[in-house]
């Protein structure tokens, strides 16, 4: 008699490695990006979309850097009451092109809902609080600053 080998495969396995695997990806890197890139400019790597952080939180936001480098520091440009506009656009740029790393979180996007009710002064004090999270960036050094545009 021949042996007889099966691949079994039980709902609770399955669930296990599903759980696993969902756990692993919250262990990632403090930003990942889950849009596609929007482009680049200049020799400068854009990204428009949103990006998940540590912790579970997501963030609607406007990133560019150099092309091809790492290890940089992070600039936060925080908008005005217009929201993310052709002026944070361009301070971004010009981070980026003096070798940083330029991070512009979408604010009316990113708090909606009741959120959106705290008003500005609360989601930039709640930005400013992720500061930990946007220095862990995958090409960020650990060094954030802060600038209005």
């Amino acid at each position: 008699m021949g042996v007889s080998h099966s691949n079994s495969v039980s709902r609770r396995g399955i669930m296990s490695r599903v759980a696993a695997a969902a756990a692993a990806g919250m262990v990632v890197p403090a930003l990942t990006p889950v849009a596609r890139a929007a482009g680049s400019d200049d020799g400068l790597k854009t990204f428009k979309g949103r990006y998940a952080l540590r912790g579970g939180r997501i963030i609607d936001g406007y990133f560019v850097a150099p092309s091809n480098s790492s290890y940089l520091d992070v600039v936060v440009v925080l908008h005005g009451e217009n929201g993310f506009d052709a002026g944070a656009r361009a301070l971004a740029h010009q981070h980026a092109r003096a070798g940083k790393l330029a991070i512009v979180p979408d604010m009316p996007a990113t708090y909606r809902g009741i959120a959106a009710l705290a008003g500005r002064d609360a989601h930039v004090a709640d930005i400013k609080a992720m500061r930990e999270a946007f220095g862990r960036h995958l090409r960020g050094n650990g060094k954030v600053e802060f600038v209005s545009a």
